[in-house]
């Protein structure tokens, strides 16, 4: 019985060769499933952070419920009056005129201020935006090289002769091999001036 014993040593070191080229699917299956379960798990945690957040807490004071209000202002009344006045502009142009000429009068120290608060209370929302739309090099290729085949397409005329010759004549420039499909050589040869 001891051949049998090797031929299953032999049989168990070629599966665990094969396993650096192949990937195991069960195990990959096990992997996954741990995946999940640790995502599930941090997203449970982030709920319990966010409900927390919002649930009446033990011990609260006024004064902690009127900080969390405080804390939450900042966005909404600065989107509000950003709007405000792009509706006081046409409603009443004359109020609208000395409000931005009060602002004229206003130090640039302060403008730079009012700027780093504004960029403080926004910025953050706004840099995990462009991390969440960022593009890849690669994506962004291929949409240059989308663009100039579209404006190829435009350029051609169709009146002149069929878009297909276009495409093939530009393949084969490119240096494309030319097909050797019998219908496409009856077509090549039916072509006027070839």
């Amino acid at each position: 019985m001891a051949w049998w014993n090797a031929i299953g040593d032999v049989l168990r070191g070629g599966k665990d060769v094969a396993e650096v080229f192949v990937e195991n699917k069960e195990h990959r299956g096990e992997r996954r499933h741990e995946e999940v379960l640790a995502d599930i798990d941090r997203d449970k945690a982030s709920l319990r952070q966010f409900a927390a957040e919002f649930h009446a807490r033990q011990n609260r004071t006024r004064w902690d419920s009127f900080v969390d209000g405080l804390n939450r202002l900042p966005r909404p009344l600065l989107t509000i009056v950003i709007i405000s006045f792009f509706v006081l502009a046409p409603l009443d142009p004359e109020r609208f005129l000395l409000i931005a000429q009060a602002y004229e009068l206003m130090p640039p120290g302060y403008w730079a201020l009012l700027s780093v608060i504004i960029g403080f209370y926004f910025g953050g929302r706004m840099q995990l935006k462009a991390q969440d739309m960022a593009v890849r090099k690669d994506a962004v290729q291929a949409a240059k090289d989308l663009v100039v085949m579209r404006k190829a397409f435009r350029e051609i005329d169709f009146a002149e002769e069929p878009v297909e010759s276009r495409i093939y004549d530009a393949a084969v420039a490119e240096g494309a091999r030319k097909p050797t499909n019998s219908v496409i050589q009856r077509w090549l040869e039916s072509r006027p001036g070839d």
